[in-house]
Protein backbone atom coordinates (compact mmCIF):
# COMPACT_ATOMS: atom_id res chain seq x y z
CA UNK A 1 0.00 0.00 0.00
CA UNK A 2 2.91 2.33 -0.38
CA UNK A 3 3.10 2.53 -4.03
CA UNK A 4 1.42 6.37 -5.37
CA UNK A 5 -1.70 4.80 -7.22
CA UNK A 6 -3.08 3.52 -3.59
CA UNK A 7 -2.36 7.33 -1.89
CA UNK A 8 -6.24 8.09 -2.32
CA UNK A 9 -7.71 4.64 -2.08
CA UNK A 10 -10.35 4.08 -2.10
CA UNK A 11 -12.18 7.63 -2.68
CA UNK A 12 -11.46 7.85 -7.15
CA UNK A 13 -13.38 4.86 -7.67
CA UNK A 14 -16.14 4.90 -4.23
CA UNK A 15 -19.87 4.95 -5.60
CA UNK A 16 -18.59 4.50 -9.11
CA UNK A 17 -19.72 2.15 -11.84
CA UNK A 18 -16.24 0.05 -10.74
CA UNK A 19 -17.26 0.01 -7.29
CA UNK A 20 -18.97 -3.68 -7.23
CA UNK A 21 -21.11 -1.72 -3.91
CA UNK A 22 -22.32 0.68 -6.59
CA UNK A 23 -22.95 -2.42 -9.51
CA UNK A 24 -25.01 -4.61 -6.74
CA UNK A 25 -27.05 -1.83 -5.60
CA UNK A 26 -27.83 -0.60 -8.60
CA UNK A 27 -29.62 -4.26 -10.38
CA UNK A 28 -32.95 -4.33 -10.12
CA UNK A 29 -35.35 -6.93 -8.54
CA UNK A 30 -37.15 -8.08 -11.95
CA UNK A 31 -33.25 -9.00 -13.11
CA UNK A 32 -32.73 -11.07 -10.93
CA UNK A 33 -36.02 -12.69 -10.30
CA UNK A 34 -36.53 -12.74 -14.47
CA UNK A 35 -33.02 -14.29 -15.07
CA UNK A 36 -31.88 -10.94 -17.25
CA UNK A 37 -28.04 -11.92 -17.40
CA UNK A 38 -27.89 -9.58 -20.21
CA UNK A 39 -28.69 -6.09 -17.57
CA UNK A 40 -25.86 -7.28 -15.79
CA UNK A 41 -22.55 -5.62 -16.34
CA UNK A 42 -20.52 -8.83 -15.90
CA UNK A 43 -17.45 -7.49 -18.89
CA UNK A 44 -16.08 -5.17 -16.22
CA UNK A 45 -15.11 -7.67 -13.73
CA UNK A 46 -12.98 -10.67 -14.97
CA UNK A 47 -13.03 -14.37 -13.63
CA UNK A 48 -9.99 -16.21 -12.79
CA UNK A 49 -9.77 -17.35 -15.91
CA UNK A 50 -11.01 -14.47 -18.15
CA UNK A 51 -13.89 -12.43 -18.67
CA UNK A 52 -16.73 -12.09 -16.57
CA UNK A 53 -19.29 -12.17 -19.97
CA UNK A 54 -18.69 -15.96 -19.51
CA UNK A 55 -20.60 -16.51 -16.35
CA UNK A 56 -23.88 -15.71 -17.40
CA UNK A 57 -23.58 -18.78 -20.15
CA UNK A 58 -22.96 -21.05 -16.92
CA UNK A 59 -25.41 -19.89 -14.91
CA UNK A 60 -28.01 -20.08 -17.67
CA UNK A 61 -26.84 -23.90 -18.05
CA UNK A 62 -26.51 -24.75 -14.14
CA UNK A 63 -30.08 -23.64 -14.18
CA UNK A 64 -31.06 -26.06 -17.26
CA UNK A 65 -32.91 -29.95 -16.87
CA UNK A 66 -29.24 -31.45 -18.12
CA UNK A 67 -27.95 -33.07 -14.87
CA UNK A 68 -24.59 -33.59 -16.89
CA UNK A 69 -24.29 -30.48 -18.41
CA UNK A 70 -25.31 -28.50 -14.92
CA UNK A 71 -23.07 -30.20 -13.34
CA UNK A 72 -20.05 -29.17 -15.69
CA UNK A 73 -21.27 -25.53 -15.22
CA UNK A 74 -21.58 -25.78 -11.45
CA UNK A 75 -17.80 -27.36 -11.87
CA UNK A 76 -16.96 -24.86 -13.92
CA UNK A 77 -18.13 -21.55 -11.78
CA UNK A 78 -16.47 -22.86 -8.89
CA UNK A 79 -13.39 -22.89 -10.81
CA UNK A 80 -13.75 -19.63 -12.51
CA UNK A 81 -15.41 -17.93 -9.11
CA UNK A 82 -13.75 -19.46 -6.15
CA UNK A 83 -10.46 -20.63 -7.32
CA UNK A 84 -7.90 -21.60 -4.75
CA UNK A 85 -9.20 -20.85 -2.04
CA UNK A 86 -9.81 -17.08 -3.20
CA UNK A 87 -13.16 -15.41 -4.54
CA UNK A 88 -13.35 -12.54 -6.97
CA UNK A 89 -15.68 -9.42 -7.49
CA UNK A 90 -17.76 -11.32 -10.20
CA UNK A 91 -18.96 -13.96 -8.22
CA UNK A 92 -21.22 -11.16 -6.22
CA UNK A 93 -22.94 -10.62 -9.34
CA UNK A 94 -23.68 -13.78 -9.71
CA UNK A 95 -25.04 -15.01 -5.93
CA UNK A 96 -28.36 -13.62 -6.85
CA UNK A 97 -28.34 -16.00 -9.74
CA UNK A 98 -26.93 -19.00 -8.07
CA UNK A 99 -29.59 -18.54 -5.28
CA UNK A 100 -32.67 -17.96 -7.72
CA UNK A 101 -31.32 -21.54 -9.19
CA UNK A 102 -30.66 -23.16 -5.92
CA UNK A 103 -34.85 -23.00 -5.91
CA UNK A 104 -35.41 -24.05 -9.05
CA UNK A 105 -32.49 -26.21 -10.26
CA UNK A 106 -32.13 -29.81 -10.29
CA UNK A 107 -32.46 -30.94 -6.33
CA UNK A 108 -28.89 -32.94 -6.98
CA UNK A 109 -27.08 -29.50 -7.34
CA UNK A 110 -28.68 -27.20 -4.50
CA UNK A 111 -25.93 -28.19 -1.70
CA UNK A 112 -22.82 -27.38 -3.78
CA UNK A 113 -24.47 -24.14 -5.33
CA UNK A 114 -25.33 -22.85 -1.58
CA UNK A 115 -22.15 -24.12 -0.56
CA UNK A 116 -20.38 -21.78 -3.92
CA UNK A 117 -22.34 -18.72 -2.59
CA UNK A 118 -21.12 -19.20 0.73
CA UNK A 119 -17.67 -19.59 -0.26
CA UNK A 120 -18.11 -16.83 -2.74
CA UNK A 121 -19.41 -14.69 0.22
CA UNK A 122 -15.84 -14.85 2.00
CA UNK A 123 -12.14 -14.54 1.38
CA UNK A 124 -10.13 -17.34 2.52
CA UNK A 125 -6.45 -16.11 2.02
CA UNK A 126 -6.59 -12.55 1.27
CA UNK A 127 -7.88 -9.57 3.05
CA UNK A 128 -10.47 -9.29 4.58
CA UNK A 129 -13.58 -11.83 4.59
CA UNK A 130 -16.34 -9.09 5.27
CA UNK A 131 -19.41 -8.61 3.01
CA UNK A 132 -17.98 -5.35 2.45
CA UNK A 133 -15.05 -6.15 2.07
CA UNK A 134 -15.79 -8.41 -0.71
CA UNK A 135 -18.52 -5.73 -2.35
CA UNK A 136 -15.47 -2.96 -2.69
CA UNK A 137 -13.39 -2.15 -5.18
CA UNK A 138 -9.53 -3.38 -4.48
CA UNK A 139 -7.70 -2.31 -7.65
CA UNK A 140 -7.09 0.23 -10.27
CA UNK A 141 -10.27 -0.14 -12.46
CA UNK A 142 -7.74 0.57 -15.35
CA UNK A 143 -5.65 -1.92 -14.60
CA UNK A 144 -8.14 -5.08 -14.45
CA UNK A 145 -5.55 -7.68 -15.59
CA UNK A 146 -4.18 -9.78 -12.61
CA UNK A 147 -6.78 -8.08 -9.89
CA UNK A 148 -6.53 -9.82 -6.73
CA UNK A 149 -10.36 -9.31 -6.37
CA UNK A 150 -10.18 -9.43 -2.34
CA UNK A 151 -8.83 -6.84 -0.48
CA UNK A 152 -5.44 -7.30 0.79
CA UNK A 153 -5.06 -3.75 2.56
Amino acid sequence: MDDERWARWPEPWAGTDADMRTVMGSIPQEVKDGFTYDEIPWQRFPHFYGPGEEVPGRLATLASGDAEAAGRALEDLWEHLHHQGSTIAVGALAVPFLLRITAIGLPGLRADTLRLVAEIGRCQHFGDGTREGLLQVTEDPLEVEGTTMCPTN
